[in-house]
């Protein structure tokens, strides 16, 4: 796992990720390998815009993602981000 600053996440918004798992805590999931854009953060959930169409918010503690395109942050083997506080 990896620790991020909060500095750090708010660097992510407008980046790219992508699940590595399919959400298992809600009744219509985002599926495994959906794309999409971070558009803000707050209480735990990143929300994004899915390239699906949908706009569902990823909650950082439980869903398996990785970041696609954030150079200056780097993440471990597992790919997911653990925070905690609010942003």
């Amino acid at each position: 796992m990896c620790k991020i600053k909060k500095t750090d996440m708010k660097n992510l918004i407008g980046k790219r990720i992508r699940m590595t798992e399919t959400m298992s805590n809600d009744p219509h999931p985002i599926e495994k390998g959906q794309m999409g854009t971070v558009r803000h953060f707050g209480g735990g959930i990143m929300n994004v815009d899915w390239d699906n169409g949908r706009t569902l918010g990823v909650d950082v503690d439980v869903d398996k993602f990785e970041i696609l395109d954030h150079p200056d942050i780097e993440l471990p083997k597992n790919n997911f981000l653990v925070f905690s506080g609010n942003i």
